[in-house]
């Protein structure tokens, strides 16, 4: 309940300030609390695997400092959403590659998304939801049911449904089947069943999920990220399908696909280091 009573707390602020004064709030905010070391300590391990240096280098504290008020500002524009408009967010976020999502719903089996913690994934989902398309994100139900519906009124304001990975999946291939759009991040195991792959150079636990959904389904398997190009806007990036590999055994090739996908990830999450919000440890 206090946790509820804190976000209702934080985004009576973030309503009562201009946009401006809301990121200078959050600037400042971030700032003291990295100081403070507040949930600090596995972000900077993050950054320096990717970085792969020690985890007290200049360049990586300098990087989860940039992380760090980052994701302050991201949690800002989540506070914000029901004050902007679906016109606003298309002028606040760019999209490119929709042909390539046109193309794979041409196949008629829905498509799977997988994305990471880079930036604003919420402002992902309900950018592409914004032009049109049925979208279905896929999240964490959070014990109290109050702060569960906190973060689902945000989402549906915008047109994304919800999917729970920590409750029922049978859903998933119905969506599928109806032409649906599942976006899932996959940088981070919730569920504490994905298998360790090389990610960086080291080995990590990353989730299958989207993969094996995919392979299942027979639904194309899509990249999508969204970063922060200014501190206004955001650029979502829709990529072409990966190849997956059919022949072999399951296992196996569920491993080999899930490569494929790290791949990718590691491209954006490199490219956008200074936005990767990942507070969790994924490492081995």
């Amino acid at each position: 309940m206090l946790i509820f009573l804190g976000y209702k707390f934080v985004e009576f602020l973030v309503y009562a300030t201009p946009y401006p004064f809301t990121y200078f709030i959050a600037s400042v905010t971030a700032r003291f609390l990295f100081n403070l070391n507040i949930n600090v300590s596995t972000l900077k391990t993050n950054v320096a695997n990717v970085l792969n240096l020690e985890k007290n280098d200049k360049e990586v504290v300098a990087t989860a400092r940039k992380v760090y008020i980052n994701w302050f500002m991201t949690v800002a524009d989540f506070l914000k959403h029901t004050r902007v408009s679906r016109e606003n967010l298309k002028q606040r976020v760019d999209i490119t590659g929709l042909e390539n999502l046109d193309k794979a719903l041409e196949k008629g089996k829905g498509v799977v998304i997988f994305t990471a913690h880079i930036s604003n994934v919420e402002w992902g989902a309900c950018r592409v939801a914004a032009e049109g398309y049925k979208i279905w994100a896929m999240g964490l139900r959070r014990p109290y049911e109050p702060t569960n519906k906190f973060f689902e009124s945000r989402r549906l304001a915008k047109g994304v449904g919800i999917l729970y990975v920590n409750k029922s999946l049978l859903d998933v291939f119905r969506i599928l089947k109806n032409n649906g759009i599942l976006a899932m991040p996959t940088d981070w195991d919730a569920k504490g069943t994905a298998h360790i792959h090389k990610f960086f150079g080291k080995k990590a636990y990353i989730p299958s999920g989207p993969v094996e959904i995919a392979m299942k389904s027979g639904a194309p398997l899509i990249p999508c990220f969204i970063y922060r190009k200014n501190k206004y806007d955001h650029l979502v990036e829709m990529g072409k399908p990966l190849e997956l590999e059919t022949k072999g055994e399951r296992k196996e090739l569920v491993d080999i696909n899930t490569d494929k996908m790290v791949k990718v990830l590691q491209k954006y999450i490199k490219k956008h280091l200074d936005q990767w919000e990942m507070f969790h440890d994924i490492w081995v």
